[in-house]
């Protein structure tokens, strides 16, 4: 049973300066920025993605890597599955043409009325009647069969109506499909330069269908994959990217660390106050920060190390810092497998009511798409395995606290409020030495070997920070510049109403002005108010 509590709101300053760390040792590697990552129920990453004893996919894994953030959260927490608001997202999605395509698709069509007729009539004849949906007529759905049903891979109409032979690029046309063929040809032939009207809103329509019903009807037949909880029960497809061989010699380069260096002080009955070295101060409750508990007593190390009377440093050690990164797995349009298709998502949120040939909302869903909203997803971690923690206490007790520290059998401790040693607070060892010149006395705890670079579905990583992925943020959610020349920078106003030239959305009033500074002082032509670039030779990126 998990056990890992949800990480307080008042160790923003520690989680954040762990992820500034990850981020400069990881820089090399990292496809993203990392963002500050908060623990929820679902407790830390459990890493070790395939189970030994079945080989297949760790069901916890899945349940955290497919699992949506929380909107408007800070640091970033996960939510509920993705799938949930995605299937919204893509259900609300269809495909139409401009006013004027649509006109000069209709009068074609009404040219091969008579070829039409001849082929609802024939699959009618073969097949039965084909019953229309919300977003296909009975035709659509037929030319949509054949070409991606028909043909391995997929094809489209605007190739079928070009092709030189018909049976050789339709090679899965079953026996009973083959008087079919000509009738098929002759309607598509009919529609004459129209085709690629046709053809982008059979096929695009189409596609939408599968991708549906592959998301809500996950099959092996799909691309739906299984868990090592079920042999029968399939779930959308997602993967892990890094290998589990790369992950596992990540962790094990124990070299590869970060360190955390505090000192904590006494401030007040509930709280201590904390100060990271080369960072914040700031005042945190004591069960947010720190338990030591000692033969059962959850309440030693507040009772009897962080007293007023005492000075207290506590170091940290995070180990085989990796990162690990994953994802939805993409739709395929040749084979019709998987089901994550932005692109229609985006499109729709771009065209918005604009009069256009493309992907628009039918009905338009009650969705935030914009950067913090909950259509978002994590696409990578940094990990490590779970921390080494050396407490050293300045106290005219200290030979009692080394005497306590020696002789308790069982030891647990917690930070910021999970459990280390994966939920079991007996886990860790734990020794005490004393100085009698300095009245100090040294309590070091160690992470047990079987947890780091553990090697089973069990086995969990420390979240040092994570990649967001913000798909639907695109860039009608911003004012742009228009008649500037510079499409790459967007304007965005935060809500003091200053106005920023940006590349993305920025979160605050404090992130925007960070970047206001790095790209005057980069690019003396941009200014808060929406100025361009001084010139269009210039180029890069510029992030806060």
């Amino acid at each position: 049973m998990n056990t890992e509590l949800t990480v307080e709101s008042e160790a923003s300053e520690i989680i954040d300066a762990l992820k500034e760390q990850a981020s400069t040792l990881l820089s090399s590697v990292l496809k993203e920025p990392l963002t500050d990552f908060g623990v929820t129920k679902l407790g830390n990453f459990p890493y070790y993605y395939v189970n030994p004893n079945n080989l297949l996919f760790n069901a916890t894994t899945y349940e955290w890597i497919s699992t949506a953030l929380t909107a408007d959260a800070t640091p970033v927490t996960l939510d509920e599955p993705f799938v949930n608001i995605y299937t919204q997202a893509i259900a609300s999605v269809g495909y139409k043409l401009s006013n004027a395509d649509q006109a000069a698709l209709n009068a074609a069509q009404k040219l091969a009325t008579n070829q039409q007729m001849a082929l609802l009539t024939l699959w009618t004849s073969i097949y039965g009647p084909v019953v229309a949906t919300s977003k296909q007529q009975p035709i659509d759905i037929i030319m949509s069969t054949i070409a991606t049903t028909w043909a391995s891979p997929a094809t489209d109409l605007y190739t079928i109506q070009r092709a030189k032979n018909l049976a050789k690029l339709l090679n899965k046309t079953p026996a009973s499909g083959q008087p079919v063929l000509p009738v098929f040809a002759n309607y598509l032939n009919a529609l004459g330069n129209s085709i690629s009207l046709q053809n982008a809103t059979t096929m695009n329509t189409g596609y939408l269908s599968t991708v549906l019903d592959n998301v809500q009807n996950a099959a092996a037949a799909n691309g739906g994959m299984l868990l090592d909880n079920s042999t029968t029960v399939y779930n959308p497809a997602y993967a892990v990217s890094t290998p589990l061989s790369d992950i596992i010699n990540g962790l094990s380069a124990t070299d590869n660390k970060i360190e955390l260096n505090m000192t904590v002080t006494r401030s007040s009955e509930s709280e201590v106050k904390v100060s990271i070295e080369g960072g914040a101060s700031f005042e945190i409750p004591i069960a947010s920060f720190l338990t030591l508990s000692v033969d059962g007593s959850a309440s030693y190390f507040s009772d009897t190390i962080a007293t007023s009377s005492n000075t207290i440093s506590v170091s940290m050690t995070f180990t085989g810092v990796t990162l690990v990164n994953y994802g939805p797995a993409s739709f395929n349009v040749a084979t019709g497998l998987n089901w994550s298709w932005m692109k229609p998502i985006t499109d729709a949120i771009r065209n918005g009511s604009k009069d256009v040939s493309g992907f628009v909302f039918s009905p338009k869903p009650n969705i935030d798409f914009s950067e913090g909203g909950p259509f978002s997803f994590l696409t990578g971690v940094a990990i490590s395995n779970y921390p080494s923690v050396e407490i050293t206490v300045h106290s005219e007790s200290y030979e009692s606290i080394e005497k306590t520290i020696e002789q308790t059998v069982s030891l647990g401790i917690s930070f910021l409020g999970i459990p280390l040693g994966g939920g079991s607070e007996s886990t860790y060892s734990h020794t005490a030495s004393s100085s009698s010149s300095s009245s100090t006395v040294t309590i070091t705890l160690n992470p047990p070997a079987d947890m780091v670079a553990g090697t089973n579905e069990s086995s969990r990583g420390w979240v040092l920070g994570a990649e967001t992925s913000y798909p639907g943020a695109v860039q009608s959610n911003f004012q742009i510049a228009s008649g500037l020349g510079y499409p790459a920078y967007q304007l965005y106003q935060d809500n003091t109403g200053t106005t920023y030239c940006s590349s993305k959305k920025l979160k605050s009033h404090a992130d925007g002005a960070a970047f206001v500074k790095a790209c005057l002082k980069a690019h003396s032509g941009t200014s808060c108010s929406g100025k361009p670039w001084l010139s269009n030779s210039q180029t890069g990126t510029i992030w806060p």
